[in-house]
């Protein structure tokens, strides 16, 4: 084989237009892909139940403590009103550590 008919089937393989592929899903696919669908559908329905009634906890001790922060406000806002020498201490020494001042 001499180079020139070498290089002729080169160029001739590489002038060659591959097929185009086709748009259609292998055979199969569609109903694996509606039944793997409905059945992670019908594990969210059987998980549904406990994902909502944690999601109603949730709200329930959100509202719980803000009720209770608003309901005891006054006696925290007293703690910012205190001004015996202990608490001005206790306060100082804790300015001091973490360094504020």
């Amino acid at each position: 084989m001499t180079n020139e008919s070498l290089l002729d089937r080169i160029f001739r393989l590489a002038r060659r237009v591959p097929a185009k592929p086709s748009n259609e899903m292998p055979n199969g696919l569609e109903t694996a892909v509606l039944a793997h669908w409905q059945e992670g559908r019908e594990r969210r329905l059987t998980n549904g139940g406990t994902l909502q009634a944690l999601r109603w906890a949730a709200l329930a001790a959100v509202a719980i403590a803000l009720l209770t922060a608003a309901l005891q406000s006054d006696e925290l806002a007293a703690f910012n009103r205190r001004s015996d020498p202990v608490t001005r201490v206790a306060d100082s020494a804790l300015v001091a550590g973490y360094g504020y001042e």
